[in-house]
């Protein structure tokens, strides 16, 4: 049986990575020639603009050099605990009784609009666990004021691995045909 489960927060940083390209290039565009003259003055709406665009660029390069989450799932003895680090820093830790998970889902933040696909990619959809006699579901990985995007597989591994632990825990019948649990 598996010990540990390792997850790794997944980011596509295409975004970020043309949002840097093309505003360096603008403001690199707009600054042609403006060192050569004599005419600098931050007043000017080119160079202004410029500044502007280098700042958003150096936005990006935060962002895409922020470190990302990795999740460790275990069981000590008969309680769930899930080790949050972000990048190689411990940042949270979270503990549950394997005995009080009743049921799990993947589920978005809000209800589904009709027509709309099954599981979506977006940072919308999280791994949702329900107490055992609870009413409602609540997030498995819960992190104030932080959004994150894990895969529909790994989602997957996450209910894979705790079925292996807890094999009553519900799943909806349309999830576990489509996760193959």
């Amino acid at each position: 049986m598996q010990q540990e489960l390792h997850i790794l927060e997944e980011e596509t940083n295409l975004f970020w990575g043309i949002i840097i390209l093309v505003c360096t290039a603008g403001g690199t565009f707009l600054l042609a020639g403006t060192f050569m003259s004599m005419k600098w003055n931050i007043l000017n709406f080119r160079q202004f603009t410029a500044l502007i665009l280098f700042f958003i660029s150096f936005w990006g390069i935060f962002r895409l050099s922020e470190p990302l989450y990795h999740f460790i799932f275990r069981f000590d003895d008969d309680i769930l605990v899930i080790d949050i680090y972000k990048g190689s820093i411990h940042f949270d830790s979270h503990k549950i009784a394997a005995n009080n998970i009743e049921a799990l889902k993947f589920a978005p933040d809000s209800p589904r609009s009709q027509n709309e696909a099954l599981f979506d990619f977006s940072r919308t959809y999280h791994l949702m666990w329900k107490k055992k006699n609870g009413t409602r579901f609540q997030r498995m990985l819960s992190i104030e004021s932080s959004r994150f995007t894990l895969k529909v597989d790994d989602i997957a591994k996450i209910m894979r691995f705790i079925r292996n632990r807890v094999p009553d825990v519900q799943i909806p019948s349309e999830q576990e045909t489509y996760f193959n649990l």
